[in-house]
């Protein structure tokens, strides 16, 4: 005799009761399915095979067997991670990018930092803030080329509402980081007053974002960002940011510009 279906289980609670029904049978091969599942990922995922993190740093061809490495119970942590004062792999890495020795890069910043960052960068970098106090900065005699040269010539602001509104999408996407949403700056200088370090025209803020000033952290956006947007993000500052009361704004610095 088969088993007996929609019969009312012999209890009640606040008036509900319940069938004693088995559960469908798809559901119970789909449950059956994922416990199969479920024992060939865990060993061939976590004991034989990559993780995605490790897959990650393969695809983009800086996994290095010389990290920590990994083992059923260790997970893989790249050469390039840091809890702390920077690693050889990403010191290297960060050298070759920036065509220039990084504790020169970071020597250069010391050197035109103010109290509160100098004492952020001698946290972040003991060892190369001890190098810097005792005059071991044998390399810090010029600054690049690209820092130095000015552009000549004048150029007019972008001042049309979809360049200025494409130029926004840049600042809120990109600049934001180093500089704020509302331009007052916290790693970068304050974009809304009129104090520029390299100068406050617009052709030299359109070279400055092409350049980049490697030694602060900026980088040479002309490789990331097409002549149109770098005009745009550049009219943006001059148009919508210059002039406005940011939240906390930083103190001016550089030359007082009036133009």
């Amino acid at each position: 005799m088969g088993k007996v279906t929609n019969e009312l289980i012999d209890h009640d609670f606040d008036g509900i009761q319940e069938y004693d029904n088995d559960l469908p049978g798809w559901w119970k091969a789909l449950f059956l399915i994922t416990i199969i599942i479920a024992i060939i990922y865990v060993p061939y995922y976590h004991l034989a095979g990559d993780l995605q993190d490790v897959e990650y740093q393969k695809e983009m061809g800086t996994y290095s067997e010389a990290g920590r490495g990994r083992g059923p119970l260790t997970a893989y942590t790249s050469p390039y991670a840091s809890d702390g004062e920077i690693t050889p792999a990403l010191r290297a890495e960060m050298d070759r990018i920036l065509n220039v020795p990084f504790d020169e890069q970071l020597m250069r910043t010391m050197s035109k930092a103010d109290a509160d960052q100098l004492a952020k960068l001698e946290a972040a970098f003991p060892g190369v803030f001890a190098a810097y106090m005792n005059g071991d900065t044998p390399a810090l005699a010029a600054a690049p080329a690209d820092e130095q040269e000015k552009p000549t010539g004048s150029m007019a602001a972008l001042t049309d509402e979809a360049s200025l509104t494409a130029g926004k999408k840049i600042w809120d996407t990109q600049c934001f980081s180093c500089h704020l949403n509302d331009g007052g700056g916290l790693i970068g200088p304050n974009m809304t007053d009129n104090y520029w370090i390299h100068g406050g025209d617009m052709a030299s803020i359109v070279h400055l974002i092409n350049v980049g000033v490697p030694a602060k952290g900026m980088v040479p956006w002309e490789a990331i960002l097409t002549p149109d947007q770098i005009t745009q993000v550049a009219s943006f500052i001059k148009v919508k940011l210059a002039g406005t009361t940011p939240a906390t704004p930083k103190a001016p610095e550089g030359d007082l510009y009036e133009g």
